[in-house]
């Protein structure tokens, strides 16, 4: 596993050993998203969550073109923020992106993140670890249409690419961001 710097000092993401197409997992989901064979293939394989009656009335075709336009819009905004960020303390990587899991009591070290694209409800996942309030270390990404992630085996191993990466970057228990910026 390594870990790809996107922007210096602000985003990064783990580009892991078996995938060495991609520079990064930031750079696969987003092509992916772009990829009109896999969003067809996807949307085939998951038509009855796309069809559910959740995302409205809404064809294949359609879900494609929202995909791909969505994607495009998501990633210009995550590079946007990250440098907008450096500078600007009320508009960082922490505004953007949520803790995974609602409500939570307390920000904790390196808390699992999620960012969902611009569309209202929007299927658009990428998932992340928090290292700093403008600082975020992309694990994967998803299009999610069910309501929750354990429902579906491709949201399952996004959530278990959340905590192998937490495993790897937290093998100690002081570990903390200035060792997070060592470690790169």
């Amino acid at each position: 596993m390594n870990i790809v710097t996107i922007i210096k000092e602000s985003l990064y993401a783990v580009q892991y050993d078996k995938d060495k197409i991609y520079e990064s997992e930031f750079e696969k989901v987003i092509d992916s998203w772009q990829d009109a064979i896999f969003l067809e293939e996807f949307f085939e394989l998951h038509k009855d969550d796309l069809y559910s009656g959740f995302w409205g009335d809404i064809s294949i075709e359609d879900a494609i073109l929202r995909t791909r336009e969505e994607a495009i819009k998501l990633e210009e905004k995550i590079i946007d923020i990250a440098e907008i960020g450096k500078t600007d303390r009320f508009q960082t990587l922490s505004t953007l992106f949520q803790p995974l899991y609602n409500n939570p009591t307390k920000t904790e070290p390196f808390e699992k993140n999620k960012v969902k694209g611009h569309h209202q409800p929007s299927w658009l996942r990428i998932y992340a670890l928090r290292i700093d309030q403008n600082c975020f270390l992309i694990t994967g990404g998803a299009i999610k249409l069910t309501p929750n992630m354990n429902e579906r085996d491709h949201l399952l191993q996004e959530l278990e690419k959340l905590k192998m990466v937490k495993n790897y970057i937290c093998d100690e228990d002081n570990f903390d961001d200035a060792d997070f910026f060592e470690m790169i």
